[in-house]
């Protein structure tokens, strides 16, 4: 799935999962394992990236409270666990009622094999049913292909009884959207013939009338009725692609008869009755599966009793535990009748994303949409890009120029707002010649002005800033103003920004400053204001598959209490500058490099006399005596480098985020499970946080290859060293001193560790001082996270700005 996925979204990096669709899986391990593959939690894709939700209600069972208890202690039986008396008595019970025939003539009896499932079938259409008819498969030209002439001899020829009256099953995917799908049950009422007397298609009455809804509306023959037909088909079974290859060239109706099916296929299914056969079942979880079919205990029936086929996969209870529990997000958007709710994105292409768009969870809780890069003409039909509920003002690239102006034929611009057609929107018209792409308008019942605009990558920043600029002294800047938009200007660069430096001598600040919004953890899309809100606002991002951009959301409520205004309050802006310079002075004692290195040199670049490779000490790959010594000079001094790493006098203002900035520095969320250091150091090395079980696992193993040489460095939570590698083996332990040395040392790599109010402490694992992981601890929620430079590559820090060893 994750690799089909990804080729059908055509999103191809090493950090995206299912091609960036959330996959939504419903399940219980303790039913069924599958047949002849292995189960889901066996993949790391599942292990890494799932989180579960436990749900409490027994629906199916909810009305016989007993019932459902019992189920769920047979649930987990383990098999050298004895089913307790109790238990035992009640299916004995149903074994009785079995005997005296109880049970409903046509109830569904489920067996653990398909050889029993085909007997009771044969035994009950020569019961119910009269004028049964055997369909063989056909070839190309109509013919029968006889059992005994076929060419395939692998191939199941056996002829399709069947009769009106016969229950039957759908054995392959004829349509899922319509719920004709493998699995679904339902009652023959009639054969149609064609000209030549032969069966073309078969008339069934299913369970569920749901079932063919659209088929109904579709098939003239099935207009206006409670039935659906079925023609034979290519492939009969959904089945492997080198089978369906050599089936191909024949057809047979997809139906089975449906009195008896097996356990494995029953999953999912409820019925008022069932009867069971648990003499030849062969795996985990079968009892349990086939006993919870039924709504109530007496509907139970049992053809014999074996309870020493009843018991659970044991790995379940341990595959749970280290999954990480979904814990329920706070509201993305604020929803009350006091705040507007907007959203922005820089699409690429409406037309090509205009379903995924407005089908994503969040697009129909804004009420205000706005859209860059929708690459609409002018000439395009804009009926074909309506939504429900909102109004649509469009403007394209090549309108948002006037003739002769260098960007004037741009084809892949165009702007774009949606609004609630509740909401009060008034257009403003410019009386000035403004040569960028906008849409401003006034949202009246808020008092708020939007330039909603796009600077293409092809117009200069300062003929942007010009137009920009006329256009919000034409609205006045004395007015609530809010910038939305792709202005091509990433804000994370430590580069000049004069954009942003431009804006902000407005009195303009982009609440989305310090976030990342593409895929390349770059910020080039935002929403500035010039007058923002006291309280807490409600400012998200939020990911998409479709496009290279995320989704920003804001909420604005009527009732803020908004600053004074910042244009020409030259004091603010001073008074914002002293602070910032008064937290550079107060860290002037602080060995913070001025300038990171940003990225890998080569070979050539490393003899370049402007950078000089500094070495610990002479590496020597096979012999690495002098580095377990400095490893040993680690361990044995963690407290002392630790206190000497504090920073004196640092701002009690200051986060850690901020701390890392000053040094070009951006750390990355990894998840809280037990295991955020491997996975810091996973997504260090690879850009993704799967391998963090293999880097734990070699750096237990070279504790346990020289495990007494660390036996002084353990504390008293563990009796011996083996105590200690044993409890470090384990998924979700957290991390320490010793083991973070151990991963130092086998990945041949210097871990640097940031803290806040600390000089980055240097771990050794390798000679040379640019061989770097850099994470984050928190030392207050014992989280690790990965650290990178602003422009997204791996950071290096010089040694006269690290605690070294």
């Amino acid at each position: 799935m994750h690799s089909r996925l990804t080729q059908i979204i055509g999103v191809h990096s090493n950090t995206t999962i299912f091609g960036n669709i959330a996959i939504i899986a419903i399940g219980d391990f303790y039913q069924c394992s599958p047949v002849a593959s292995s189960s889901i939690y066996s993949s790391l894709l599942w292990c890494d990236h799932f989180e579960y939700v436990e749900l409490k209600i027994n629906e199916r069972q909810k009305t016989n409270f007993l019932f459902s208890q019992m189920l769920n202690r047979i649930r987990k039986l383990k098999k050298k666990e004895d089913m307790k008396k109790e238990d035992h008595d009640v299916l004995e019970q149903c074994h009785q009622n079995y005997l005296k025939k109880e049970y409903h003539l046509e109830a569904l009896h489920v067996f653990p094999k398909n050889a029993q499932v085909d007997s009771h079938n044969e035994v009950m259409i020569e019961k119910c049913c009269t004028d049964i008819r055997s369909f063989y498969e056909v070839d190309a030209n109509q013919k029968q292909v006889q059992h005994n002439i076929s060419k395939q001899p692998k191939t199941n020829n056996k002829p399709l009884r069947l009769a009106k009256n016969a229950r039957v099953m759908i054995t392959k995917n004829i349509s899922v959207n319509d719920g004709l799908a493998n699995g679904v049950t339902g009652r023959i009422i009639d054969f149609v013939e064609d000209n030549n007397k032969e069966v073309s298609r078969i008339i069934i009455k299913f369970d569920s009338n749901t079932v063919g809804r659209i088929h109904r509306i579709n098939c003239q023959s099935c207009q206006g009725k409670d039935s659906v037909c079925v023609t034979r088909e290519s492939d009969t079974s959904d089945q492997q692609e080198s089978d369906f290859r050599s089936r191909k060239s024949t057809k047979q109706f997809p139906l089975r008869l449906s009195w008896a099916m097996t356990i494995h296929k029953a999953q999912g299914i409820t019925v008022d009755q069932v009867v069971v056969s648990t003499k030849d079942m062969f795996g985990t979880g079968m009892g349990y599966t086939a006993l919870s079919r039924v709504r109530t205990l007496e509907g139970l029936f049992l053809i014999d009793l074996h309870s020493d086929k009843f018991y659970c996969n044991e790995k379940i209870d341990g595959v749970i535990s280290q999954m990480k529990q979904m814990k329920k997000k706070e509201n993305i958007l604020k929803q009350s009748h006091e705040s507007i709710n907007i959203l922005f994105h820089n699409i690429e292409g409406l037309k090509f994303n205009f379903n995924v768009f407005t089908n994503h969870y969040i697009t129909q809780k804004a009420d205000l949409i706005c859209l860059t890069q929708t690459w609409i003409k002018d000439n395009d039909d804009k009926e074909t890009f309506n939504m429900n509920g909102y109004k649509l003002i469009h403007k394209s690239g090549l309108s948002s120029f006037i003739g002769g102006h260098t960007v004037n034929s741009e084809n892949r611009g165009g702007i774009a707002i949606y609004f609630r057609e509740t909401l009060s929107i008034k257009e403003i018209q410019s009386d000035k010649i403004l040569n960028f792409g906008q849409i401003t308008f006034e949202i009246e019942n808020f008092n708020i002005t939007i330039i909603l605009c796009y600077r293409s990558s092809e117009q200069s920043k300062i003929d942007f800033l010009t137009n920009l600029t006329n256009s919000i002294q034409e609205i006045g800047i004395d007015k609530r103003i809010f910038l939305i938009g792709n202005f091509n200007e990433n804000t994370l660069t430590k580069k000049s920004k004069p954009i942003e430096k431009q804006l902000n001598l407005l009195g303009f600040i982009n609440i989305f400053k310090n976030s990342t919004t593409t895929n390349n953890l770059t910020s080039i899309d935002c929403i500035y204001s010039n007058r923002i809100s006291n309280q807490n606002q409600y400012h998200n991002v939020v990911q998409t598959f479709y496009s290279f951009h995320d989704i920003l959301t804001l909420t604005i409520n009527s009732q803020d209490n908004i600053s004074s205004n910042n244009i020409n309050n030259e004091s603010m802006i001073e008074n914002k500058m002293e602070t910032q310079n008064s937290v550079h002075r107060s860290l002037e004692n602080v060995p913070i490099p001025k300038r990171n290195r940003k990225r890998k040199l080569n070979s050539r670049q490393t003899h370049d006399k402007n950078y000089h490779k500094a070495k610990l000490s002479k590496n020597n790959f096979d012999n690495i005596k002098s580095l377990k010594e400095k490893q040993l000079q680690f361990l044995r001094n963690i407290d002392i480098l630790t206190e000497k790493s504090t920073i004196k006098n640092f701002p009690t203002s200051y986060n850690l985020i901020q701390q890392l900035a000053i040094i070009g520095l951006v750390k990355i969320s990894i998840l809280g499970d037990g295991n955020c250091f491997f996975r810091a150091i996973s997504h260090q090395l690879h850009r993704d946080e799967t391998q963090h079980a293999h880097i734990r696992n070699i750096a237990i193993n070279y504790l346990k290859e020289d495990k007494y040489r660390f036996t002084p460095f353990i504390d008293e939570q563990d009796k011996s060293i083996e105590d200690y590698i044993a409890r470090m083996s384990q998924t979700s332990t957290y991390a320490d001193h010793l083991v973070i040395s151990a991963t130092a040392i086998v990945l041949n790599k210097n871990i640097i560790v940031h803290q806040l109010a600390k000089i980055p402490i240097l771990i050794p694992g390798s000679d040379y001082i640019e061989h770097q992981l850099h994470v984050s601890y928190n030392r207050s929620i014992l989280h690790y996270e990965s650290v990178f430079s602003l422009d997204g590559n791996s950071a290096i820090i010089s040694a006269e700005n690290l605690i070294l060893t």
